[in-house]
């Protein structure tokens, strides 16, 4: 039974900690020498692909290693570190890409009448009309993130 804590404790602590190293990567990387990559994600209009869809497949690819490492050695911590991975990968895909960006399914609107996912979506338009600050892609936090207090309805 603590076997299974313990590997429920590692895929959520993955799963969180994939949005601080999220985060940081964003901050340094994307908005630094990975620029070229991440640049067509600021554009107004939105694509279906972007160059910035690279990093979801390069985290996908080494969550795809971390699962298969884990189920083919029995080693169920790579296992749960892969399937935290890839529950973020897809919390990312749905709010980030498709509420937050209205990419694929276009949820935008809706988002905007549903909170944390407003907030959540004005914090991120701060990010992109300054484009600095406001680094995370799930989570909005105060202290940290510049959360707008003029919750006036956005498209």
């Amino acid at each position: 039974m603590l076997q299974y804590v313990i590997f429920a404790s590692v895929f959520f602590a993955s799963f969180i900690g994939m949005e601080f190293l999220a985060r940081i990567m964003h901050k340094y990387l994307m908005h630094g020498f990975l620029w070229k990559l991440h640049e067509d994600h600021h554009k107004n209009e939105q694509k279906e692909l972007e160059k910035n869809d690279l990093f979801g497949l390069i985290f996908a690819i080494i969550a795809i290693i971390l699962i298969f490492k884990g189920l083919f050695s029995s080693n169920y911590v790579f296992l749960s570190i892969g399937l935290g991975m890839t529950g973020y990968g897809i919390a990312y895909f749905f709010i980030h890409d498709m509420i937050i960006h209205n990419r694929h399914l276009h949820l935008r609107s809706w988002g905007l009448r549903h909170e944390p996912f407003r907030t959540l979506i004005l914090t991120h338009d701060v990010h992109h009309s300054e484009g600095k600050g406001n680094w995370g892609f799930l989570i909005a936090i105060k202290g940290i993130d510049k959360i707008p207090k003029n919750q006036e309805e956005k498209n």
